[in-house]
Parts: C-alpha cells; structure tokens; sequence
C-alpha cells in the first residue's frame, strides 16, 4: 500500500470534511442550541426570580395581612408621641394611646389589622410586648417584625421621655460614620475608584479560573473520547486503504484534530457569548422590572460590567487561541487511544493514558488558598504554565484577568504547538502501523518492537 510522502498533503480537504460533518451532527446542533438557550434566557429570568426589591417597605416584606392599627399601652413613666416612629419606617401605620390594657383592648375595632403594643419596665428594662387579637389574620412573624422595628428606634421614644427639647434630640440623633484613608495625595474619586477596582478585580481572580478550568475539563473530556471513537471507527472502514493511498496518515490525524477543536471552540465560544450576554442582559433587565434591586449576585455583576479595564480584546483573543492549541494537544491523546483500539472494547483499555493525563493535570491545577499560592481554587503555580498539559486549564484564565507575562505567554505557546507536533506524529505513526493490526491493544514494549520492523524494513 503506497502513501503520500508529503505529511501534510490532503490536511484542507480532510479538515473541511471532518467539520462540515461535525457542526451538520444533529447532536452537535441541538446540544449547541439547547445550552446557548438555557445561558442567554435561563441567567436573566433566574436573576429577576431570585432578586427582591430594595425599596420594598418592611411592613410588605412582613406577609400578606398588614398592620393598620397599632394600640399603645405604654405603662412607664413619661410621655412619648408613639406618630413620630412613621418617619423612621411604617409609614401608614395608626397609633392610638390608652392607659390601660382593657380600654385597648375595649378599642378593637378591626382585628385583622390591629395589634396592641404593651410597654413596661418590670426591672431595669424596658418590655415591648405585642397582643394579637384571637381570631386575626396578622401572623407572628409580622407582629416580631413590627417590634423589632420599634425596638430599633426605642432610642427617639426615650429622649421623648427625657422631656428633651427638639434641638437636643436633633443633636444626639446626628449619625456618626467611620472611614479609613491612606496618607497620600491621591483625590477622594480616586480612591473610592481604586477600592471598587479591587473589589471586581478580586471576584473576577476567583470566579474565572475555577469556572475556565471545569469548562475545559468537561470539554476535553466529551470531544477527546469522541475522538478517540472516530479515529477506532475509521481504521475498520472498507475504505481506509483508499483513503491512505491519497492521504498520508499524519494529514489525516492533523486534519481530524484541526476539525474537532474548530467544532469545540465554536461551540464553546458560542456558550460564553450567551453566559456573558445572558448575565449582563440579566443584570439590564433586572433593572428595568425591578426599582433598586436588592441582590448580591446582580450587583457583583454590574460591577464587572462598569468596570472596563478588567478583560481586554488581547488577552480574549489569545485566550481563546490558547484553548484551541489546549483541544489539538488532548484531541491528539485521544487520537492515539483510538488508533491503538481495533473495536470499540478495546477503547476502555486505550483510553487509561488519556484519562489518566487529563485527571491528574485537573488535580495539579487545584490549590489551596491556605497555601500562599493560589487564588480561589485554581493553583497559581508558574510551572503548570509552562506544561503543555497544564499551560491550557490555568493560561486562559490568567490572559482574560492580565495576570499572565510575555515570558509566560511565549513559553506556554511554545510548549503547546511542540507538545502538539509531537503528540500528532505520535498517532499518526501508531495509526499507519496498526491500520490493518486486528488484536488485543499492543503494549508500548511491542509498539516498539513494530516500529523497528517497520524501519528496518523501510516502510
């Protein structure tokens, strides 16, 4: 059987028929869809369902039966003028005044809505207790609510008490805040600028690697054993001799991976897309239905999306060729898993090196914060930068957040397009020497021994 001698004679052609027939896949178009569907409309509609309303009145977040009435028994020395709380919270509330319990409670008149308020000191404190009628719809849980309010602000009753005058009450009701400043001649923009900086800085150092990191992961796992599938089915087609005379092997395998990670990057670029779009379209959206939303995660995000320095168009660009190189390197494992196997039981056998390569590298690019070492979870350790199995679950993260040098940068591209290089003659020669092999896996000892036959025989 006569092949090319030029290795990469016949790369176009394979590459563009492997990914016209990847992205045409039902599979590949409806997993594709599905997922861009659920990031770019389940993120808005998961923010709006989780997010409440800052504005919302404490008498409204209580339950759906509300205070209407409050009757004051207040049974301590001194006067107090219960009306002047609605300018600190419950605003629509009643209060009325009686001396005695029985006449308050004699002044039912709605009991739905009313609830009595007993005010007495058996000690040295002060008691607030709250009544609730027998048959109201007023639950607990609002009547805790409403006391909690009034014990917050007992304060302004007290000075009532006191007989001080308004101006003394105004004096001790002045709020008092702290704040911490550097020594330095920076303006008060540019430190309140400085500090949110850090703050988005810090959440995007965390969130991004450990999510660039599982992402990968998954990813090289789904397309590397579709790889190492394709590449088995291939050698037991009736046309694979045909398909030799007119390709040379390592064409083949180079056109193969060059296809299934232009697949996998499209596909995953297409998901960023609708994560990024559903999560600031989510955040936009928010704001429209809800006034001052009142959530932790929508105001992380807004904060990422006011601040512009964060990720620039380099460092996505070379994150994103980063991660292709990252797919050829893993997609070249899985090439010589499969070219190793005649049928598919063998794969289980075959696949242990690629497996194993992809669990342990996961496990080194883990860190511990307590360590000094790693931000989040992810290992800051500049060596995993420069190992090409390594260099594409930790590089992409540290590009998109510009914590990645030129040294770096060059040393990992380098590292990736060799450790490619090798890894793709790697499966080529295994694929030429066992096309027609038949048989159990051989081991590496006798893939050698095969090799030897195969030059000395000059083939």
């Amino acid at each position: 059987m006569e092949m090319k001698r030029n290795p990469l004679a016949g790369t176009g052609k394979v590459y563009r028929f492997t990914l016209k027939q990847m992205c045409a896949a039902k599979s590949w178009i409806i997993s594709t869809i599905v997922i861009a569907l659920l990031l770019a409309v389940g993120i808005p509609l998961l923010l709006w369902a989780t997010t409440s309303s800052a504005d919302e009145k404490p008498e409204e977040k209580a339950g759906k039966a509300q205070i209407k009435t409050v009757l004051v028994c207040d049974e301590t020395e001194g006067t107090a003028d219960y009306s002047s709380l609605k300018t600190l919270g419950y605003e629509k509330l009643d209060y009325q005044s009686f001396d005695t319990m029985d006449r308050a409670v004699a002044g039912i008149q709605d009991a739905d809505s009313t609830i009595i308020l007993r005010v007495t000191k058996p000690d040295d404190n002060f008691l607030l207790t709250a009544y609730l009628p027998d048959s109201t719809e007023l639950s607990r849980s609002t009547a805790r609510s409403f006391l909690s309010f009034v014990e917050g602000n007992f304060t302004s009753l007290l000075m009532q008490k006191a007989n001080l005058q308004e101006t003394q009450i105004a004096a001790l009701s002045v709020p008092i805040s702290t704040e911490t400043e550097a020594l330095s001649v920076e303006t008060e923009d540019e430190g309140v600028e400085e500090e949110e900086n850090g703050i988005v800085e810090a959440l995007v150092n965390f969130a991004v690697p450990f999510m660039t990191l599982m992402l990968l992961y998954m990813m090289v796992i789904l397309y590397g054993q579709s790889m190492s599938n394709t590449v088995m089915l291939e050698k037991n087609s009736k046309l694979i001799e045909t398909i030799l005379t007119a390709v040379h092997p390592f064409a083949l395998m180079f056109g193969k991976l060059l296809a299934t990670a232009t697949a996998a990057v499209i596909q995953l670029l297409i998901w960023l897309g609708c994560l990024i779009g559903g999560a600031f379209g989510g955040v936009l959206f928010v704001k429209q239905v809800i006034e001052n939303p009142d959530s932790q995660t929508v105001a992380a995000v807004d904060a990422v999306i006011s601040n512009k320095s964060i990720f620039s168009l380099s460092g996505i660009l070379l994150a994103v060729l980063l991660i292709a190189l990252g797919f050829l390197l893993y997609l070249s494992l899985g090439a010589i898993s499969g070219a190793m196997a005649s049928k598919s039981e063998d794969l289980g056998k075959t696949q242990i090196v690629f497996t194993l390569v992809l669990v342990i590298s996961f496990f080194l690019c883990l860190g511990s914060p307590s360590e000094g070492e790693a931000e989040g979870m992810v290992s800051t350790a500049r060596w995993l930068r420069f190992f090409p199995f390594t260099s594409v679950l930790v590089m992409p993260s540290s590009l998109l957040v510009g914590k990645a040098g030129a040294a770096d940068t060059i040393g990992a591209f380098i590292g990736m397009i060799v450790g490619v290089v090798l890894l793709v003659a790697l499966a080529a020669a295994i694929y030429k020497m066992l096309v027609l092999y038949r048989g159990t896996p051989p081991t590496p000892k006798k893939l050698l021994e095969m090799a030897k036959q195969n030059r000395a025989s000059g083939k």
